[in-house]
């Protein structure tokens, strides 16, 4: 096997005439923290308040480490929250010396939970009376752990205003809501008004508050549209909320003065509506019985009545169904079995018919159920990640720098119960560290090779978790860098890039291209010429040689060998197959992201 010169991974320097400014940044804490959302104020793990996040810069001139308070060197520090416009740096960030200091959790503050810190570096060089201009940059990203279950239900005293015949207050005069919550928090309360709009409700001297957990109705309040009051419990989260009903129940239909109705029928549920607390894949967390109270009225006359239940979803059972009397309500219990999928993981919500009997006649109301997926309660995220505290560049093979691991589990981290093993890529494939099987990896600078990718996967409570780092030697002979013709991104799955590799010894390029690379050949060649033809139709690059008369594929070769290896957004490595100094990667080659390595050799 011929022996590697140089590798390279993708690489965004500019090759000029001027002499090489190149840099990465060193992270003293993982590029992961851990939002643990069931806590007030929410934790962070690792929280920058208590280890402050430390970014230092490591330039380099060709191969000479600069000290950061080199004489010509300014280093400067913007921020970008997600996809958004770079900003000045922001209150609990400051730069000193060249070094970034972030003292609080700014990911918390993040709307995108992706914080991107980007350094610019300015060196004028001398020698060569040029100043290079380069950046760097590092992402660090917030992982939420599962919430709890999200809960929100109204419970009434009363849920009937009744009247009689003189169209006077009978019975109950007001009914406190009561507001049953978990995983959120009661913001207001609001009605239904006469143009189907949710409105706050009125503050009265009933209630002077209206963002407390329990809610006073009165028959007066200006709430009620057709007899009927519809209140919604609303919370800090828009998707879980309750509404229930208040209903003016007269006795006899309403007519002109001094002649009475006739009584109507009527049946008053005490539970119109229920969350069910779900798995993130929609499956009932826990077995819940659901109570459904209800009475039945002639005019205002309570009266007893009898109820069917309808077709039931999948994995609801009816439990018991007690009938009303004149004197009782009845109650229909309905049983939602744990990881009942409710008709399917993807169905949300839905209804069921209840048939109610009272004198001999028959009417229909909707109990309605709707899922609550919030995952199951407890269940906090694993986060794991792979990083160098003491950077990942060695200079002149020699040295040792250690790779080490953080593992947390929603905000505790993971010290006992989790397996490691360690593997590097060679020759295009994953192989095995020979005794690697703790937390933490000493790399020695004689075994790194330009490059050198490591791979760590932990086993904790039966599930894989994986992170790759790279570490970088800076003194080898030959020096490689990959380039892009198209740059490096593609957008929508389509199009293609044509990455090629640069190779140097002694700042002096070597093996240099043939021809030039284009989708259209040069328009005035000659006898002998080399053109790099770009074919994105074909998906092809093929060297072409003009013949004096037309141009033709060229049997010569770069007289260095390329060999190209490819990993996949998780560090897997894929088949691959291409060769030579330039490629063709096609968007169907990258799948969100398509890592590149070309190895260099004789």
């Amino acid at each position: 096997m011929p022996t590697v010169l140089t590798s390279s991974q993708q690489t965004f320097v500019d090759i000029t005439d001027q002499r090489k400014l190149s840099a990465y940044i060193t992270s003293n804490l993982p590029k992961t923290q851990s939002e643990d959302p069931n806590t007030l104020p929410h934790s962070y793990a690792p929280s920058w308040e208590a280890i402050h996040l430390i970014l230092t810069p490591s330039v380099f001139l060709d191969q000479t480490n600069l000290d950061l308070e080199t004489a010509g060197l300014t280093i400067t520090w913007k921020r970008k929250d997600g996809a958004g416009t770079e900003a000045a740096l922001s209150t609990g960030e400051s730069a000193s010396k060249g070094i970034l200091t972030v003292s609080k959790n700014k990911l918390a503050e993040s709307s995108t939970g992706m914080l991107t810190y980007i350094c610019y570096i300015s060196y004028y060089d001398s020698e060569t009376k040029n100043t290079v201009n380069i950046s760097s940059d590092i992402t660090y990203t917030l992982v939420r752990n599962a919430e709890n279950a999200k809960l929100a239900y109204v419970t009434a005293d009363t849920y009937v205003f009744k009247y009689n015949t003189s169209s006077a207050l009978v019975g109950a005069a007001q009914a406190t809501l009561t507001a049953q919550v978990q995983g959120v928090s009661v913001s207001k309360w609001q009605y239904l008004n006469s143009g189907s709009e949710w409105k706050d409700y009125p503050t009265t001297t009933d209630n002077t508050s209206i963002t407390g957990g329990t809610l006073v109705v009165k028959p007066a309040h200006a709430v009620f549209f057709n007899k009927v009051a519809q209140i919604k419990l609303v919370t800090d989260d828009a998707n879980v909320f309750d509404t229930v009903s208040i209903t003016k129940m007269f006795d006899g239909e309403q007519g002109k003065p001094g002649q009475a109705g006739s009584g109507g029928l009527s049946v008053i549920l005490g539970n119109e509506a229920q969350s069910i607390a779900c798995t993130t894949d929609g499956k009932v967390q826990t077995a819940l019985d659901v109570t459904i109270p209800f009475t039945g009225y002639v005019g205002i006359k309570q009266t007893a009545c009898t109820c069917a239940v309808g077709t039931l979803p999948t994995g609801v059972t009816e439990k018991s169904n007690t009938a009303a009397t004149a004197s009782a309500a009845g109650s229909v219990v309905l049983a939602f079995a744990a990881n009942a999928t409710l008709g399917g993981a993807s169905v949300l919500n839905g209804t069921i018919d209840l048939t109610f009997t009272i004198s001999g006649k028959s009417m229909v109301k909707k109990f309605a159920w709707s899922k609550s997926n919030r995952g199951s309660s407890g269940a906090s995220a694993v986060v794991f990640s792979v990083y160098a505290p003491n950077g990942t560049v060695f200079l002149n093979q020699s040295g040792s720098l250690v790779l080490a691991t953080s593992a947390y589990k929603g905000s505790t981290e993971i010290t006992t119960g989790a397996t490691y093993k360690w593997e590097k890529y060679t020759d295009g494939k994953w192989s095995a560290v020979n005794g690697a099987t703790f937390s933490i990896l000493t790399v020695y600078g004689r075994n790194v090779v330009n490059i050198q990718s490591y791979r760590c996967t932990m086993t904790y409570g039966g599930k894989s978790y994986v992170d790759v780092i790279t570490v970088e030697d800076k003194s080898d002979p030959y020096v490689s860098e990959m380039l892009s013709i198209g740059g490096f991104t593609v957008k929508n799955n389509f199009g293609g890039l044509v990455p090629y590799v640069i190779v140097r010894t002694n700042q002096k390029e070597v093996d240099t291209l043939l021809g030039s690379i284009s989708e259209v050949a040069p328009s005035a060649p000659t006898d002998g010429m080399f053109w790099y033809k770009i074919d994105h139709t074909a998906k092809t690059v093929t060297l072409m040689k003009y013949s004096g008369t037309a141009w033709a594929a060229a049997t010569e070769k770069q007289s260095l060998t390329y060999t190209w290896y490819k990993q996949d957004k998780d560090g897997k490595e894929v088949e691959f197959g291409k060769t030579g100094k330039v490629i063709y990667l096609s968007a169907e080659d990258i799948d969100s992201i398509a890592t590149l390595q070309c190895d260099v050799s004789n």
